[in-house]
């Protein structure tokens, strides 16, 4: 049995900063897009579900509508490569990034019981 080639694709939030997103043996779009988000450092909470993948090009947000998994999938497996050919803009927005991503703290009361 020949080993698996490998596939990478590139995701951006913002245009400007690219990630090499590795999807080898990705069984899913879910697995993919949550590999896409784990990248790009979007926090595994309610506000990811605001967050839609689009297809895209170096110098372009979205090209087309959002993404469902399988459309995910299917745009993986057939143009997918080695050389992370295929791009994908991660926003709330097709038009432009997201806002911000503010950490969430909670505080720490500990320090304060006697």
């Amino acid at each position: 049995m020949p080993p698996l080639s490998t596939t990478r694709i590139i995701a951006t939030s913002n245009g400007e900063q690219y990630r090499v997103v590795e999807i080898t043996g990705a069984r899913s779009g879910a697995s993919i897009r949550e590999r896409i988000f784990s990248k790009l450092s979007i926090p595994d909470d309610d506000r990811r579900s605001h967050f839609s993948v689009y297809q895209s090009e170096v110098g372009v947000f979205a090209i087309g509508g959002a993404l469902t998994d399988s459309r995910l999938f299917e745009l993986c497996q057939e143009y997918g490569d080695s050389s992370g050919s295929l791009k994908f803009f991660v926003s709330t927005s097709p038009d432009g990034p997201p806002p911000p991503i503010e950490p969430q703290y909670y505080p720490d009361y500990s320090a304060y019981r006697g």
